[in-house]
């Protein structure tokens, strides 16, 4: 037992001793500096002593004395400045006016010494030129010596940055820091900029000019420092590259950097999303902060695309807890360990679990006790549900259903349930089950103090299963790339811009009320799959037509025409009131419980039937107003 309490103690023994010989190597490292920055003093000294009084040395030796004194007044400056406390390769702006201020206490300090002394006697212009001349040489070895450090590790990439503003200039700060690369010049449209120099870096030309530079500075990486840059401006960019050999890389959205800088850890891979779907979204942070910080928020479908973002833009706002909740075990998983890493002060609660299940479910609001729930948990493939009426009422509907007479029995604060733009006039079952969703919502009773809102918006790029996944396989592959009708035509917005434009929907609601997102105009399916090739690198990728797919249509819509859009305080975000609905809520449960009877029983078509009447009564009722 004590031979391995030995060998433990001889661990601790150099263990302690590394940190001393650390320190020891710091100490080492600020002596050298201090003689050097001695032995430089004295070089001032004496250059002034030269310039005042030439080959004179008589002279010089009657003031040597006063130069004497300076340059020991400043070293003790320096030392009590913290000087010597600074990491000089890694210095900033900040650290040189330091080092200027130890230089003058050092100056005013020896004149006023030597005023009230008369010990030795030290011209003006001896000890200004030893003063000014002391910081120009110790300016000068540390940027130097900077300057050294970042040729010695720079990556050897050759880059330019498109975008010469602050987000521009902050990345170009850290290449250097990091020594990623070498950063070669700046492209920008800003004709004010064009030509000019900026930290010491040439704006040598505006974006329809990138290719002509590609292989004439022979460029490795082009870096898009425009945090809020439009799918447009990345589109551009992107045509002059495509096909040069040149990485492309640009930060996240600005709803993802909300208010923090951009770093070098930032940058990305140009994904389709930029191009097509995204599109530049700020929020009102204090809104989403006045609702979100310090309550309890419960996610399901948290393992999901919509939900995981969900998830991840809510835990910037400071939560007290965040329930994520899912039925697949491995996606809670990696968003579960996704979100520890990034906030560990945030108190996480992974539950696997139906949103069906009314007992389980009825735990999870007892045990946390959520005061916002964020409901985007659904089946969501129009082919699959097609043929899958009972699972997609089930799961769509009664799970919504479930979830919302728990919100108001346990006093949720509030209730944000995602829908499609599939619930508009419904051609398939999933668009169908999303649609009766959200009248059951629109007509819960005013006894239930929880504000629900209801967020219906179009595709999102990326999502997981999307037909971007097979696109992206088939380009793979080699193709062909399979669309069903050229005519087929769907919005699109990435995901997290959308996320970010639910969560703010959150802040909006009062009582049971629907927001539309503003997804731009509709892109035909068959330009996103051509865009996605052409990044892949294999833009002459052949397509094959395959006809559309029962329950599908060729274009979106995002109202119905009784539909009366209202602006909100975000101009991508529109309200539509529902006044008065025929139906109450438990009449449309009863009903759809009905209809999923007459399924098992293999009465589809009654099914669907029954289930459309709630459709019917509804267009009815608004049609009557």
């Amino acid at each position: 037992m004590e031979q391995p309490e030995k060998s433990g103690t001889g661990a601790e023994i150099r263990r302690s001793d590394h940190p001393k010989h650390l320190h020891f190597l710091k100490i080492s490292r600020n002596f050298w500096l201090f003689l050097i920055d001695t032995a430089l003093l004295f070089l001032s000294g004496a250059v002034a002593l030269f310039v005042r009084f030439g080959f004179d040395f008589a002279e010089m030796r009657k003031y040597a004395s006063g130069v004497l004194l300076l340059i020991l007044f400043t070293s003790l400056s320096n030392l009590l400045n913290g000087t010597y406390q600074i990491v000089w390769r890694y210095a900033q702006p900040v650290e040189f006016l330091k080092l200027l201020r130890g230089l003058f206490i050092g100056y005013a300090s020896t004149v006023l010494f030597i005023h009230f002394t008369r010990i030795a006697v030290l011209p003006r212009s001896v000890g200004m030129l030893t003063f000014l001349g002391g910081y120009f040489l110790l300016f000068s070895a540390r940027t130097t010596y900077q300057f050294l450090l970042s040729i010695r590790k720079a990556s050897g990439k050759r880059i330019a940055i498109v975008g010469a503003g602050d987000a521009g200039v902050i990345l170009l700060n850290e290449i250097k820091r990091t020594s990623y690369g070498h950063v070669l010049a700046f492209f920008d449209d800003d004709p004010s900029k064009l030509h000019k120099t900026i930290a010491n870096v040439k704006v040598v030309g505006t974006i329809e000019q990138i290719d002509k530079f590609i292989d004439k500075l022979e460029l490795d990486e082009i870096l898009i420092a425009i945090p809020s840059a439009s799918k447009e401006l990345i589109a551009r960019i992107s045509d002059k590259v495509v096909g040069k050999g040149v990485a492309l890389k640009t930060f996240p959205p600005i709803s993802q950097l909300l208010d923090r800088e951009p770093t070098i850890e930032d940058l990305r891979e140009i994904s389709i999303q930029d191009i097509i779907g995204r599109e530049p979204v700020t929020v009102d942070l204090r809104s989403i902060s006045g609702y979100v910080s310090g309550k309890t928020v419960l996610v399901t479908g948290a393992g999901g695309s919509i939900g995981s973002e969900i998830a991840r833009q809510v835990s910037n706002f400071s939560p007290k807890g965040l329930i994520l909740l899912g039925r697949g075990e491995n996606s809670i998983y990696e968003i579960y360990n996704e979100l520890k890493e990034k906030a560990q002060n945030l108190d996480l609660i992974p539950v696997i679990a139906d949103v069906t299940d009314e007992k389980l479910m009825d735990q999870v609001f007892s045990n946390y006790k959520p005061d916002i729930v964020f409901h985007s948990a659904a089946h969501k493939h129009v082919f699959f549900m097609q043929t899958n009426l009972y699972e997609a009422l089930r799961v769509n509907t009664l799970g919504t259903i479930n979830l919302a007479k728990l919100a108001c029995i346990h006093n949720v604060e509030r209730f944000v349930f995602i829908s499609t733009d599939k619930a508009v006039h419904p051609t398939s079952y999933m668009g169908l089950s999303k649609r009766i969703a959200e009248l059951y919502l629109l007509t819960i009773p005013k006894t239930c103090t929880t504000r629900i809102s209801i967020v219906r918006f179009g595709n999102v790029i990326g999502s997981r299963g999307s037909v971007l996944w097979k696109f992206k396989k088939q380009i793979e592959k080699g193709g062909p790339l399979t669309i069903t009708d050229p005519r087929m035509k769907r919005y699109w917005m990435s995901i997290p811009e959308a996320v970010s434009l639910v969560i703010q929907s959150g802040a909006f609601s009062n009582s049971r009320e629907l927001y539309v997102l503003d997804m731009g105009e509709q892109i035909p399916v068959e330009k996103v799959a051509k865009t996605l090739a052409k990044l892949m690198g294999k833009p002459d990728i052949p397509v094959v037509y395959t006809g559309a797919v029962p329950g599908e249509k060729f274009e979106e819509e995002l109202f119905y025409e009784f539909e009366i859009p209202e602006p909100t305080d975000h101009p991508k975000i529109s309200r539509v009131r529902y006044t008065e609905i025929s139906l109450t809520s438990d009449q449309i449960e009863t009903i759809v419980k009905q209809a999923m009877e007459l399924f098992v029983i293999g009465k589809e078509k009654e099914a669907v039937e029954l289930l459309k009447t709630i459709l019917d009564a509804v267009v009815q009722s608004e049609q009557q107003k």
